[in-house]
Formats: structure tokens, C-alpha cells, sequence
């Protein structure tokens, strides 16, 4: 693969990953998740135009898979945190909890550090093709929550999440695949 066709999508990446799209503490929902898929877009597009002004040599193509690769584990556990929030937030759903916003800031980190690691080992079952690890993961989570899953409201908020979670790490995992096919 070569790099040139990745920086586009790194800086991208890097960029939202510090800069995480909050608006006087507010996120903004739909907009921001439209907004992040034109910006996937884009950087795709302009790496696809990148690439051909360098040609790297043989010895040399590996940056551009090791690139790849940090590129989506950054995408799915930094940014990930702002996508999954921001499905929770959108006024169709009304996910967001009471206790959210009062949760102090241990849990929150700690929800935030699960949500990422089951995110990047979600991604790295797909990048192996191990697709029904996935469902293990899932169920670990769920037994881990079993009782706080008698509450309906809990249940259904942990159910929107773990879904949007994954399903943005298969998603990129699975685009991931198709992009080093094609190198």
C-alpha cells in the first residue's frame, strides 16, 4: 500500500482524535456524524489522489500498511468515543441518561477505556477474520452488566451502545480489509 494514500486519512484521524468536536460542551448529534463521514470521505478521495505522486519503493510499502493500521485502532478507540456518544444523543433516540450527566468522572473514564479496548479487540477479530469472536465479546460485556440489565432503560441504552460499538469497529475493520486486499 502506499503511504501517501493514508496521510490524508491519519491526519484526519489524529485531528479529531485531539480535537473531539464538542460545542460549548455539547455534541452535536446527526451533524457531527454526517459530518464525519464527508470528512472519511474526503480524505479517502484526496489519498486516492495522493498516491500516485510518489512511487515507493517495494522494500518501502509496509509504512503504508503499518500506517493503516494505527489509523484504524486511533479511528475506532479515540474517535470511536465521540460516534458512539453522539448516537446515543440523537433526538430519535433520546439515550441520553440522567445519570450520565452526573456520573462522576471515574466512571465515565472507565466506561470511555471499556468502550475502547472492546472496540480495538473487536477490530482486531475482524482484521483476523474471526468474526464469532466478536459475539464472545458481547457476551462478556453482557454478563459483566447481567444484573444492571433488568432495568429496562439501562438495558436498552447498553444495547444502543454496544451495538454502535461494534458495529463502527466491523465496519472499519472490514473497510480495512478491502483497502490491504487491493494494495
Amino acid at each position: 500500500m502506499n503511504p501517501l494514500f493514508v496521510v490524508p486519512l491519519l491526519a484526519y484521524t489524529l485531528a479529531a482524535t485531539l480535537w473531539p468536536g464538542q460545542v460549548d460542551g455539547r455534541r452535536r448529534g446527526r451533524a457531527l456524524l454526517f459530518g464525519e463521514a464527508l470528512f472519511v470521505i474526503a480524505a479517502l478521495v484526496l489519498g486516492t489522489f495522493l498516491a500516485p505522486l510518489a512511487r515507493p519503493s517495494a522494500a518501502g510499502l509496509w509504512w503504508g500498511r503499518v500506517a493503516l493500521l494505527a489509523t484504524a485502532y486511533l479511528y475506532v478507540s479515540g474517535r470511536g468515543i465521540v460516534l458512539i456518544r453522539s448516537v446515543l444523543e440523537l433526538p430519535t433516540l433520546q439515550m441520553r441518561r440522567d445519570e450520565d450527566r452526573t456520573a462522576g468522572a471515574i466512571d465515565v473514564a472507565r466506561g470511555r477505556a471499556v468502550g475502547s479496548l472492546e472496540r480495538a479487540l473487536a477490530l482486531t477479530m475482524v482484521l483476523l477474520g474471526d468474526y464469532a469472536a466478536v459475539g464472545w465479546i458481547i457476551a462478556a460485556k453482557s454478563l459483566a452488566r447481567f444484573k444492571q440489565l433488568e432495568d429496562r432503560e439501562f438495558a436498552e441504552y447498553f444495547l444502543v451502545g454496544t451495538l454502535a460499538s461494534f458495529l463502527l469497529a466491523v465496519l472499519v475493520g472490514v473497510g480495512i480489509r478491502i483497502l490491504l486486499k487491493q494494495a
